[in-house]
Order: C-alpha cells, then sequence, then structure tokens
C-alpha cells in the first residue's frame, strides 16, 4: 500500500461562481479584493471553494472543504482577502480536505 500525499496550502479563499469570472492572470490581485459576502452568498456557497495563492496559483477544493470554510468566513472580522491555510490528504487518488484554519 502507498503512502497517502499531504499537502498545506495557504491562499485567499474564493467561491467558484467567482473564481469562472477572473482571468487567470489576475486571480492574486483580485481574490484579494474578494468580498467575505459574497463568499457566504447561497449560491456561492453551494459552488464549491478554491484557494488562490502566490503567482497565481490556483487550488480546487473538494466538497468536504466547504462546511469548514463557510464556519471559518462566519467568524472572520475580514470584509475581503480572506486566506485561509487548507490540509489535504491523498485519499483514492484524491486530495481530500482534513483541516481548514486561519493562515
Amino acid at each position: 500500500m502507498r503512502k497517502n500525499e499531504k499537502e498545506i496550502m495557504d491562499g485567499y479563499v474564493v467561491d467558484i461562481i467567482c473564481l469562472r469570472r477572473i482571468s487567470p492572470s489576475q486571480y492574486t490581485k483580485q481574490a484579494s479584493e474578494h468580498s467575505t459576502a459574497c463568499a457566504l452568498m447561497g449560491h456561492c456557497v453551494e459552488s464549491g471553494y478554491g484557494l488562490i495563492g502566490e503567482n497565481n496559483e490556483l487550488k480546487l477544493l473538494d466538497p468536504k472543504a466547504t462546511p469548514r470554510i463557510v464556519a471559518l468566513l462566519k467568524k472572520t472580522d475580514k470584509d475581503k482577502g480572506v486566506i485561509l491555510r487548507v490540509e489535504r490528504e491523498e485519499n483514492d487518488k484524491e486530495m481530500t480536505t482534513t483541516k481548514v484554519s486561519f493562515a
């Protein structure tokens, strides 16, 4: 049995609906301006989330991340540009979220 891969990443959290509206070359700039209120709208929550790190790097997150992200977004006092740390582990050849925290 192969050892599971682990990954820890920090980045701005953006819902997938809004990600689709951003040019990849502008990910980091636009993500830093993405509002917490938008990320908590019903249709945005339903779309899921991604993290945008340095150099416009995008990581789409699995559905297990969504309730954890929503809980943290509801706790933050930041109006925009929330940075989270996501820990993931390989499970059946897919990366699944094991922990979400403020970075």
